[in-house]
């Protein structure tokens, strides 16, 4: 579920940094007017993609928070202003308005990144191709990584790779696009896990001292795991969360769709931790590194992704996207965006 990336989006609330915030709740005065109008004109786009999904208001009501991040009654009222503001010059006094920083005393978190790898696939086993990218069965529930792997059924076999640790990052993405031989693509979509936690192998690397924790990343843990591959099964293995897979014959230009069943973009969308935060509000990130603070819309969540200023950000697909979701590693304060009613 992870190029080019819209650089007018970045620098959403440049000003924003500057502000202080004291208690939760608070809604400072935001200069909208500051702000680029093709950076507000994407804003209403991504927003009004929210405002047509029913999923969203579902999600709202029926969320434990609800209605801490806006009622579905003033989320509605709202989509259907912004609906109705058609000029490009009024959409700084209509965000103004409408819309509020909801704060909350907390630590603060970490934004990573994640992308949509493209990995080489076949839909026969030879020896090459020995890996299977499993669908989706219930008699491998509870059963941990290196029991499904070492007792799969065959007819269970999606496809075959050729890649044990690019299979490896492929659950850890989420999905993914698959390459034939011929140089086709096909859509490679998550459909469920094995219902065991996710654990973390960059910290175990860290824990074992086989990787100093100021150097993990997608691209060291990959390098570690080629190099060492004696002990790769092993690391590997402490991830007990198995992910299963299904092939959507969508159009594979399209971007992979997040939880809201909605298509990810670039540098917009993130993941966040749904126990939290309903699924389908907007975020204001504040970098703690003094960069323009930016703004995302949530439509997808994770089992890595836990806690109040903890987000994942799409990057898109190709290396652009890999290299930037990689090493992707910066402190962050997530300020969710609600309904203003005055």
């Amino acid at each position: 579920m992870k190029k080019v990336i819209n650089n007018n989006f970045i620098f959403f609330f440049s000003l924003f940094c500057s502000i202080n915030f004291t208690s939760a709740g608070e809604t400072p005065l935001l200069a909208f007017n500051d702000i680029q109008k093709e950076t507000l004109k994407d804003f209403k786009a991504e927003l009004e993609v929210i405002c047509s999904s029913e999923y969203f208001f579902k999600n709202l009501k029926n969320h434990s928070t609800y209605p801490k991040f806006g009622t579905e009654e003033n989320w509605k009222r709202k989509c259907s202003k912004l609906k109705s503001t058609t000029k490009q010059e009024e959409l700084a006094t209509f965000f103004q308005k409408n819309f509020r920083p909801y704060t909350q005393p907390s630590n603060s978190g970490l934004l990573t990144g994640y992308y949509e790898p493209t990995i080489n696939v076949s839909r026969t086993k030879n020896k090459v191709f020995k890996y299977p990218i499993l669908r989706n069965k219930k008699y491998y529930y509870g059963k941990a990584r290196n029991e499904i792997e070492a007792t799969f059924n065959n007819e269970d076999v999606l496809l075959w790779t050729d890649d044990k640790v690019n299979l490896f990052f492929l659950h850890i993405q989420g999905s993914g696009l698959g390459k034939f031989k011929n140089k086709k693509l096909t859509k490679i979509v998550y459909d469920g896990n094995n219902k065991l936690n996710y654990t973390s192998i960059g910290k175990y690397l860290i824990k074992k001292k086989f990787i100093r924790k100021k150097d993990v990343n997608l691209f060291t843990i990959k390098n570690w795991l080629r190099k060492n591959k004696d002990l790769s099964e092993e690391v590997m293995n402490v991830n007990k969360r198995f992910i299963f897979f299904k092939e959507s014959f969508q159009d594979t230009r399209k971007f992979p769709s997040g939880a809201m069943g909605l298509p990810l973009t670039p540098d917009k969308s993130i993941a966040v931790d749904n126990k939290i935060y309903p699924i389908g509000i907007p975020f204001l990130i504040e970098f703690l590194n003094q960069e323009p603070s930016k703004l995302a819309v949530s439509l997808d969540t994770g089992a890595a992704i836990k806690g109040k200023n903890r987000a994942d950000l799409f990057t898109g697909r190709g290396i652009s996207a890999e290299k930037k979701a990689g090493v992707m590693k910066k402190k962050i304060y997530l300020h969710p965006l609600i309904p203003y009613i005055d």
